[in-house]
Formats: structure tokens, C-alpha cells, sequence
């Protein structure tokens, strides 16, 4: 379908977005259908200056890319919640400044937005190679149960609820092979589902681009009572599928 088939729905549902709130790219094109994060993210640079482009913003929080001041002046003006407060913050809070159409349309329960204190928010994970980890995250977590909430060329966030999995490769990015067995952080650990899921994704984790870790011991690699599966992607970041 041509862009501007697209354009006419995604700016009227713009221009109603009240003040103090915003949207992800990925909630305007899971509402209307029919198109992508990218596309309407296409739409807004194209036709949207007329409009409060600034309410419409990346998943994990931040302005459109290249806005970002300007966001955040018209952010401060409107009152829109911010992690560390209008002052300080450069990213929107997403619980509290996402809009929710009203009560339907975000994909996700009230209770799941507002989040539980001491819960995780989100990851992110800065990678050298961004096709290829987009398509090893991207298969991995589209297994979990996540869904694409954006997609800004660089980089993906990964959604599902309130906690989103952010995938990136910017210009601060240092060259390297991630080392999980250096000090920082060793590896992931997801919910995997039944022991028939994780069996299922670890059959399949080839196609995907990740390694079955451990295969002589799998799936008892952490221990008798343990049942999971671990895996590592082609740059060599480690994820852990726990069995229920």
C-alpha cells in the first residue's frame, strides 16, 4: 500500500493525542493496522511538522532522532512524565505518559503499565552488528512471546507488557565481541514456558542464528532440578530458557 494511503490515518490519530501524553511508533501502527513502526515513523517525518510529532517518540522512552531537544522543551511545557522528573529526564516514563486510547489499544493491561516497583523496566543491549543481532534477538524473542514495538534502523525494542528488550547499535557503540565471561553481566534468563517449549526453541535455536550451550548436558546443564536451556548468539551473548 502506498505511504500516502497511510498518512491521512496515522495523522488524525496524531492529532488527537492530549497533551502531556505520547505514543510508540509501534502502538500508532498496532491501533490503525496494516502497517509497521517504520512506516509510521516514515509518515511523521514526511507530513507530521504540522502536528505534536513530539508525542509520538521511540518505545524505550526517547524522542524521535535528531528532536530531541526540541522534544524535551516541548515535553517540559506540556508536563509529560519523565524518568528522573521534567529537570533531569531526556526520556518519556512510559507507564505513566503512554496514552491509552481511551482504555484499549496498548496491548496491555493498566496494572501491567503502571509496573511493580523493584520490577524490571527494561534491557538494553548494545550490539556490533545490528542486522544480524536483529534477527537473532528478533527470532528469539517473537518465541517468548514478544512483539516489535520499534524499529529506528539502528536499533529494536522488543515488547511485551511493560518490560521491553532493547537491541542497539549507535555511533557510542565500542567495537568488540561481547565476553559474557568477563566482569559484567554473564546472561539473560527469559521464562521459557513448559519443558515442551523450551525444547521447542532449542530445537529450533539454529534457524534463529544461536548455539545450543551445554548440548551434552542439556537440558539439566544447571543442575538435576534445573530444567532450561541455554544458548548463545553469534556475538556471543548468553540467554537462559527456564522451564515452569
Amino acid at each position: 500500500m502506498p505511504l500516502e494511503d497511510h498518512a491521512e490515518r496515522v495523522l488524525d490519530l496524531v492529532a488527537t493525542i492530549p497533551e502531556g501524553r505520547v505514543l510508540a511508533y509501534g502502538d500508532i501502527s498496532k491501533r490503525l493496522g496494516g502497517m509497521g513502526p517504520r512506516t509510521v515513523g516514515t509518515v511523521m517525518s514526511r507530513y507530521g511538522s504540522d502536528l505534536p510529532w513530539w508525542r509520538v517518540i521511540r518505545s524505550d522512552g526517547r524522542p524521535p532522532q535528531g528532536l530531541e531537544d526540541e522534544a524535551l522543551e516541548h515535553w517540559r511545557a506540556e508536563g509529560t512524565p519523565m524518568v528522573r522528573g521534567l529537570l533531569d529526564g531526556g526520556r518519556a516514563d512510559m507507564a505513566r505518559a503512554r496514552w491509552d486510547f481511551g482504555g484499549a489499544g496498548t496491548g496491555s493491561s493498566a496494572a501491567a503499565r503502571a509496573g511493580v516497583r523493584g520490577g524490571l523496566h527494561h534491557v538494553e543491549i548494545w550490539v556490533e552488528d545490528i542486522a544480524a543481532a536483529g534477527r537473532e534477538w528478533g527470532w528469539l524473542l517473537d518465541r517468548l512471546g514478544y512483539h516489535l514495538g520499534d524499529d529506528w534502523g539502528h536499533g529494536q525494542a522488543w515488547e511485551l507488557g511493560s518490560l521491553y528488550v532493547v537491541v542497539e547499535s549507535g555511533p557510542d557503540v565500542e567495537r568488540g565481541r561481547h565476553e559474557r565471561k568477563r566482569a559484567g553481566v554473564n546472561h539473560l534468563a527469559f521464562h521459557g514456558g513448559s519443558r515442551e517449549d523450551v525444547d521447542a526453541v532449542a530445537a529450533d535455536c539454529a534457524a534463529g542464528g544461536w548455539t545450543l550451550m551445554f548440548a551434552d548436558r542439556h537440558p539439566y546443564a544447571g543442575g538435576p532440578q534445573h530444567y532450561a536451556a541455554y544458548l548463545e548468539s553469534g556475538e556471543g551473548f548468553e540467554v537462559e530458557l527456564v522451564a515452569d
